[in-house]
């Protein structure tokens, strides 16, 4: 091989030495002007919940929502209970947008006694909501609901927490 010749191929090895050490360069500089994003997220978890039910009512846990509006109390005295009826009924603890609201949904049965009267309470991590109050109708019937709810604030207790729901 000549001299000129491994002159050229010399310098043609420099050029792609210092062709890959600029690709790598720019790679390096790429990649270190990118921004890095971090997101933390929270994340709550049921560990147990109890629905204690009397006298032959059924009781569906409906969960937690957030408020969109505020709702004053209704049902918490067994003074103005709210009837189980046709419609879907209502009972509630005061309630204010924005905060966390439970909801359980009790449903008749024609088993249950006529015009009795029950206490629906909420407990959350040991602190109880309501009571609120509803009534069976006279006849009983099957499958008509009251939904209670309860204002629980604007957060949940530390996880992991427990729940229970009484009717009594």
């Amino acid at each position: 091989m000549s001299r000129a010749r491994r002159s050229v191929k010399a310098l043609v090895m420099r050029m792609h030495l210092v062709l890959a050490a600029k690709i790598l360069l720019s790679l390096a500089v790429l990649v270190s002007a990118a921004s890095i994003t971090i997101t933390s997220s929270n994340y709550q978890a049921e560990i147990g919940s109890s629905v204690t039910v009397a006298n032959v009512l059924l009781a569906t846990d409906k969960g937690f929502t957030v408020a969109s509006a505020g709702v004053n109390a209704t049902g918490t005295s067994c003074s103005s209970p709210i009837t189980f009826g046709p419609v879907t009924g209502t009972a509630n603890t005061v309630i204010v947008l924005g905060h966390l609201v439970y909801d359980v949904q009790i449903n008749s049965t024609a088993g249950a006694l006529a015009n009795t009267k029950f206490n629906v309470t909420f407990v959350l991590a040991g602190t109880a909501y309501g009571p609120l109050c509803i009534e069976t109708p006279s006849p009983s019937v099957d499958g008509q609901t009251i939904d209670c709810k309860y204002d629980v604030g604007t957060s949940l207790p530390s996880s992991p927490y427990t729940f229970k729901v009484l009717v009594q």
